[in-house]
């Protein structure tokens, strides 16, 4: 099969669905399908080189950044050149390629899915009166979301149309190396230093929990973005910002620590939590996320409500870390339960729905 992925953002711009779509197309390459990317994210994107696994079309048109405009007939007429046979179209919060592509292919009976990368709580008036406009909800596609708590929030945009889950992908067993213990408990989080992530909120709960167990714990934050200059002038000694890092690096990273902490409540799904919890780390995160799909209160980690209840769980940690250390021991013991294998074929039974439905 033919399958074009379709997402206004991807490598070499970085970030969660750009490495995403490009896994889930470069594993769908290497057996099941015959796959390409097509995108509006120029290739002098300035961020880290990538290695393309699959053919790229890159689109140039009307916009500003990685988001451009390109109309339907251009769009239909380059799906029927490449001879696609079936769309999956990324959308995230703001994706007028993947939501014009979605239209597109829907309406002249190419098999569709579209997955939601983000969680449209805080806009769910704004989508849900697109949607309505486009009529999105009665398109013949397979709707999926990356999570549980993100596909709640489609569902009600879309007016009761069924959404499944997609998630985003992982090979656990490559994230879990020898572990190197570090002089004294580490933090670690990895994330976009971009507002929605909370990473200054982060670092004030870090600050606070330092003012109170002085020299008791250090924390490590990865990731770049526009706050990443002003955190860093505003850090502590034991807080340290290293900027964006490989995978490579960042593996090594945990397995120098402790306990993972995802703090932002509109986590679609947590891919770097899950790596990091593949790792083996206790993973701290907020409840109501897409986290809660793969940590288990209490068994891989634990989930809080308010950042005040995320500073006592770290606290807690230090006053006890034999708690940390059993949900550790469970981690590197037990494989989670999201992995490619099963998330390929998730998209395979979308991709036959979406042909029984064109």
């Amino acid at each position: 099969m033919r399958i074009a992925h379709v997402t206004d953002v991807y490598l070499p711009r970085l970030g969660g669905v750009e490495l995403q779509v490009h896994d889930l197309a470069t594993r769908q390459h290497a057996g099941r399908h015959e796959t390409m990317v097509l995108t509006t994210t120029a290739p002098s994107w300035p961020a880290a080189p990538a290695t393309e696994g699959v053919p790229v079309v890159r689109i140039s048109g009307l916009g500003a950044g990685p988001y451009r405009r390109l109309g339907t007939p251009a769009l239909s007429d380059l799906l029927r050149t490449h001879r696609i046979d079936a769309v999956h179209a990324h959308v995230s919060a703001f994706s007028p390629l993947a939501w014009t592509a979605a239209r597109a292919s829907a309406t002249t009976g190419l098999p569709t899915v579209v997955s939601v990368h983000s969680m449209w709580h805080d806009i769910l008036p704004l989508v849900r009166r697109f949607a309505r406009v486009m009529d999105a909800g009665s398109w013949p596609v397979q709707w999926a979301a990356v999570s549980s708590a993100a596909a709640s929030a489609v569902r009600t945009a879309l007016d009761g149309t069924h959404v499944s889950v997609l998630p985003n992908g992982i090979d656990p067993a490559a994230w879990l190396l020898p572990r190197t213990a570090a002089p004294i408990p580490t933090f670690i989080s990895v994330m976009r230093m971009v507002r929605r992530k909370r990473p200054r909120t982060l670092l004030r709960t870090l600050q606070a929990l330092h003012d109170a167990y002085p020299g008791r714990f250090r924390a490590v934050l990865v990731g770049d973005g526009p706050l990443l200059p002003g955190l860093r002038r505003a850090a502590t000694p034991e807080i340290t910002f290293t900027g964006a890092l490989d995978r490579t690096a960042i593996r090594a990273l945990l397995a120098s620590a402790d306990v993972y902490i995802a703090p932002a409540p509109r986590e679609s799904f947590g891919i770097a939590a899950l790596e990091a919890r593949s790792a083996g780390l206790p993973v701290v995160a907020r409840a109501g996320s897409g986290v809660a799909d793969f940590i288990r209160h209490g068994l891989e980690g634990w989930l809080v409500h308010s950042d005040a209840e995320l500073q006592n769980t770290l606290a807690s940690l230090l006053d006890d870390p034999a708690r940390a250390a059993a949900v550790a021991e469970h981690n590197r013991a037990v494989a989670p339960c999201v992995r490619w294998e099963t998330v390929l074929d998730t998209a395979d039974a979308l991709y036959e729905r979406a042909f029984a439905h064109a």
